[in-house]
């Protein structure tokens, strides 16, 4: 479990977060919603390790993040982080490689061709489409063996098909995994998912 107890943090003078909790289960998909400004990221940022709260704590699996190295929190958690910066000319190929092979999924070859990218293998990730990046920013996130998968704006810039099969991925998931999605959209997606919180 993903546990967030009695968080607090800011920026700046602007408190987003003041003594929030929130949890995050295996087994379960949660939707996080709200306007921009309240905080969507930044919980990603915050179990990611990559912001420290102010106060309270944050746990995987029992273990305070705070307290865990980057590689240990990867053997935990995956994150695809919104609009990803692809600046170097690799090719697709070669960017799902940088992550290292211990923590990578045993075969992703299906999860390749359900996102269309087996045949963009071999193009510079720079000459893709704004949607296309973003499938291989997901891509890089949901071929790492992990327990957690923070997605945040998964469905960005896509079409409505790849957007349902991202959907129909994320609840293969959640059959063993806890998966957090941040979205806009709402109406159109919440019952693909357990549960749905709204920052305010």
């Amino acid at each position: 479990m993903i546990e967030v107890s009695s968080v607090s943090f800011s920026r700046g003078t602007h408190q987003i977060y003041k003594e929030f909790s929130v949890e995050l289960r295996l087994g379960e998909a949660v939707l996080l919603t709200g306007p921009n400004g309240s905080g969507k990221s930044t919980l990603i940022q915050l179990i990611g390790g990559l912001l420290k709260p102010e106060s309270g704590y944050i746990a995987i699996d029992g273990a305070p993040v705070a307290k865990m190295s980057s590689k240990v929190q990867a053997k935990h958690r995956a994150i695809s982080p919104q609009r990803r910066s692809f600046t170097l000319a690799f090719t697709v190929e070669e960017v799902l490689h940088f992550l290292p092979s211990s923590l990578r999924i045993a075969d992703n070859s299906e999860l390749l061709e359900r996102l269309g990218l087996t045949e963009l293998l071999g193009k510079k990730v720079t000459e893709l489409s704004i949607g296309q990046q973003e499938r291989v920013s997901l891509a890089l996130a949901l071929g790492q063996n992990a327990n957690y998968y923070l997605l945040d704006e998964p469905f960005s810039a896509q079409d409505s098909q790849s957007s349902l099969e991202i959907l129909k991925i994320i609840s293969e998931l959640k059959k063993e995994k806890g998966v957090l999605v941040i979205s806009h959209n709402q109406d159109a997606i919440s019952n693909y998912f357990d549960r749905v919180i709204s920052l305010a």
